[in-house]
């Protein structure tokens, strides 16, 4: 695998790169290198890699849904019922009585969104088979922490550099969405490199030594990245952020305690989701003192304009939906005539309400949930490794409550990076672990094979 695990790190070594360049080249990029990577690792692959893919079985109908219910708005329907209003108008306009009715108000749009979806899912697929090797995996997480490290620093100067931010306009427009899960994922990411050289330290010194110089480095350039990452949540105020990456400091935190004191995988992982909600819940409350009552009520969000006409899309949008990616011909539709045209989505679970439909939103959180609580089970039943999975789970539940906040999981760089720590979360989460007795014996986790 290492053509694949070369062109894995080059893609994301390259994404601190977007904002100077264009986020459509590294579109094109990874239509062209996914395919690539995904048949160097199908051809590579050992037996035993095929089988521990199984695992993913799990998430079968995770993977499926969003390619069914796409494929579903683009094909031509019998029942107007489930498709948009457009079409009639439409066939009338055009007089066309022929004309086919989709659920999609542009199925061109869609469909690219369908491509996208595969491309991103693959980078998956090739990261999870990738990174089952201990070694791949921790050049992994420190390629995807320190690119993410990169782009928060990026964001922070941007906004401090106001030449910068007018050279690279994708930087001085940090502030609205294009940064925020990447901060997260460097400030969850750090936190785990610090836990990472603080257990390989462990396990080689077996003693009580004193601390290393080269230890010592590690652990001040991941404080540095945390800070780094922190600075640019407070640069542009985002406020919330704070919270939220607490959950995912809590996340990693009790799955250092329940190894610790040995408790069981599953009941620790449903205890935590159960803590972890609740307080989900109360820091999205912060967002507003009303109550929820609709997805605009999690939203802080300056642009009025925007706000105004989400709210007018959402009050119309059905079950089904307008279609994946056809979110700005809705806002072209729903905003006033002559106004700016540079309208935006209060955050992706709003544009998520309107273009998948608002019954797709609880189904792809409970998937997301399902991701999340594979993850926390397998880092409480890891041994020395668990930081990996550990990350992962937490990136994902702060990533989800942020979707209700903002909308920087659109951004392709961030799509790309959370792809990464999905498939190396995934790939150590499962097998090549100690019994439960190893949690309750540190010196039990050096009994497993080396990878």
């Amino acid at each position: 695998m290492s053509i694949a695990f070369s062109l894995l790190i080059a893609l994301l070594a390259a994404t601190p790169a977007a904002p100077f360049i264009s986020y459509i080249f590294i579109q094109h990029t990874l239509y062209l290198l996914a395919p690539i990577t995904l048949a160097s690792v199908a051809t590579e692959a050992s037996p035993a890699d095929i089988t521990a893919a199984a695992t993913l079985r799990r998430f079968a109908w995770a993977v499926l849904f969003p390619i069914l219910w796409m494929i579903l708005q683009i094909v031509p329907l019998p029942f107007a019922s489930l498709t948009s209003p457009i079409w009639p108008t439409a066939a009338v306009a055009l007089n066309d009585p022929f004309l086919a009715s989709r659920i999609s108000i542009d199925p061109g749009s869609t469909l690219r969104s369908l491509t996208w979806y595969l491309t991103v899912l693959s980078l998956i697929i090739s990261t999870f088979l990738i990174a089952r090797d201990r070694k791949r995996a921790e050049i992994l997480l420190l390629t995807v922490t320190g690119a993410a490290t990169f782009l928060a620093l990026e964001s922070l100067a941007g906004h401090q550099i106001g030449f910068l931010a007018t050279a690279v306009p994708d930087i001085g427009r940090s502030n609205s969405h294009s940064f925020a899960v990447a901060a997260v994922i460097a400030a969850l990411g750090n936190s785990a490199m610090i836990a990472m050289a603080m257990e390989r330290y462990s396990n080689r010194a077996g003693a009580v030594l004193p601390l290393s110089t080269p230890l010592l480095l590690r652990i001040a350039l991941g404080i540095t990245g945390i800070v780094v990452s922190l600075a640019s949540f407070a640069a542009f105020g985002k406020g919330m952020l704070f919270g939220l990456t607490g959950l995912g400091f809590a996340t990693m935190l009790f799955v250092a305690t329940a190894r610790r004191l040995g408790f069981r995988p599953w009941p620790s992982a449903i205890l935590a989701a159960v803590l972890i909600a609740m307080a989900a819940v109360a820091t999205l409350s912060l967002a507003q003192s009303t109550p929820f009552v609709d997805l605009l009520d999690f939203v802080r969000y300056d642009d009025q304009a925007s706000l105004a006409v989400a709210r007018r899309a959402m009050s119309d949008s059905s079950w089904t939906g307008s279609g994946v990616g056809t979110f700005a011909q809705v806002l072209r539709i729903y905003q006033d005539y002559g106004a700016d045209s540079a309208l935006a989505s209060p955050s992706t679970a709003v544009l998520v309400a309107i273009e998948w439909g608002r019954v797709a939103v609880p189904i792809l959180a409970g998937f997301t949930l399902q991701l999340f609580l594979f993850a926390l089970r397998g880092a409480v039943g890891r041994g020395r490794d668990s930081f990996f999975a550990s990350a992962t789970a937490a990136i994902v539940v702060v990533a989800l409550c942020e979707s209700f906040v903002d909308v920087s999981m659109l951004n392709p760089t961030a799509q790309i990076m959370l792809a990464a720590v999905i498939g190396l979360g995934l790939a150590q989460s499962t097998g090549r672990t100690s019994s439960i007795s190893g949690h309750l014996n540190p010196t039990a986790y050096d009994r497993r094979p080396k990878l």
